[in-house]
């Protein structure tokens, strides 16, 4: 019976140490309503809204794992329950793991299968690590730890020993655009120069105290391109080199632009890479592996977390798909809905487009029936900037061609 399936009782414990309802695996917490409270018996679903004083929350959550009283009757109906008893509550929950596509008597405990169960409680991390409704949220770290603390049951053993890759985005080319713009101002001064141009010189030296002004603007480009002034400005004084129509202020004002360019660029790509950091750092061990060449099948979200493992240090992102995270708004009926879904975007640099427009033709020829739309092959619209794979039945046959990509 699955109630008697160790990896069972591990995964409905998890569920209620998340829910708040159980945290020291003791095996209660059926009466808890939200909030804390107790229902009077276990006849029925209490079907009670409660706001707890001081919380921005409320809900009629009941029971160890929490069930919303519409949640409760679905599949209460289901499995022709007729009462809210603890081993009616342990069959419900595992009867709402499995619609999420997690069978609690086989499927190990890994980031990626309790991200797949987040829809379903709130407090589970998506593989972003946050609630997929917004709510307080179990990070992945506690879960383990809670897992393998002792007090009850067989602490849950997980292998930790591979670490995840960390991501680093491309940040701007100051040097570059300071070389540009420099090059740029000399090009635009060039014509006929006359010796002890003492207009010339005072142009120079003008623009060589703007730079040396703003230091903290600068920097060493900035210090390094006002002693080249200084130069220039001996030069046209002694040798003649006027700089024509130059504008010092101009100039100045071009590298203050690269350098405020320069922090948006950076503070974007950062952001970027703390997000997709967070995504790579959720994955468990299982899910950062090789996939199994010997397998006959591959789901979607198999696909995007061996995409991830293989691509994410250049900055490959999978979204678009609950065991990702939020899921935008899309057509009805759409698989992005049923994690039959997602988006892959690559946001390093370079030529973006063309790595991505690759990447989906190799899809393409490797998952014959999958929906793939990307910037090179898009017959429906709205992929010009990434690749759309959907697995109508949620999942596809492993082809030579998809284990040369993912392996």
């Amino acid at each position: 019976m699955a109630l008697d399936n160790p990896l069972t009782r591990q995964w409905l414990d998890l569920i209620a140490y998340a829910e708040g309802t159980d945290r020291t695996r003791s095996g209660g917490g059926y009466r808890t309503m939200f909030g804390g409270g107790q229902a009077p018996s276990l006849e029925r679903h209490p079907d009670t809204v409660i706001r707890p004083q001081g919380s921005k929350y409320a809900s009629a959550a009941a029971g160890r794992y929490q069930f919303m009283p519409g949640t409760w009757g679905g599949a209460a109906k289901a499995l022709g329950l007729n009462r809210f008893g603890e081993q009616e509550q342990d069959l419900a929950a595992i009867y709402l793991m499995k619609q999420r596509g997690v069978d609690p008597t086989r499927d190990p405990i890994t980031a990626e299968n309790i991200a797949k169960l987040a829809p379903e409680w709130a407090s589970l991390p998506t593989l972003q690590g946050k609630s997929y409704y917004g709510q307080p949220v179990k990070s992945l770290k506690d879960l383990y730890g809670f897992l393998q603390r002792p007090g009850g049951g067989v602490p849950y053993q997980v292998d930790q020993a591979t670490a995840a890759p960390n991501v680093t985005l491309p940040r701007y080319d100051f040097k570059g655009a300071l070389k540009d713009i420099v090059s740029q101002y000399a090009l635009s001064g060039a014509g006929e120069t006359q010796a002890g141009d003492t207009k010339a010189a005072q142009v120079y030296l003008q623009a060589a105290e703007a730079i040396k002004n703003n230091p903290e603007k600068y920097g060493e480009e900035g210090r390094a391109l006002a002693e080249q002034y200084q130069y220039k400005a001996n030069e046209a004084l002694f040798l003649g080199g006027s700089p024509g129509g130059n504008d010092p202020t101009q100039l100045v004002m071009n590298i203050l632009g690269a350098k405020t360019a320069q922090k948006a660029f950076d503070a974007s790509q950062a952001a970027k890479e703390a997000e997709i950091n967070s995504q790579v750092a959720a994955m468990s061990p299982s899910s950062i592996s090789s996939i199994d060449p010997n397998a006959a099948f591959i789901s979607t979200v198999e696909i995007g977390q061996a995409l991830q493992r293989k691509f994410g240090s250049s900055g490959l992102w999978i979204g678009e798909n609950p065991a990702f995270g939020k899921v935008g708004k899309h057509s009805p009926g759409s698989l992005h809905y049923a994690g039959r879904a997602l988006d892959i975007t690559d946001w390093g640099g370079g030529d973006w487009k063309g790595r991505t427009t690759q990447l989906g033709e190799q899809l393409r020829r490797a998952l014959p029936g999958a929906q793939i739309f990307h910037p090179g092959y898009d017959p429906v619209g709205g992929h010009h900037k990434h690749i759309h794979l959907g697995l109508p039945e949620g999942r596809i046959p492993v082809t030579p061609e998809l284990l040369q990509i993912l392996s």
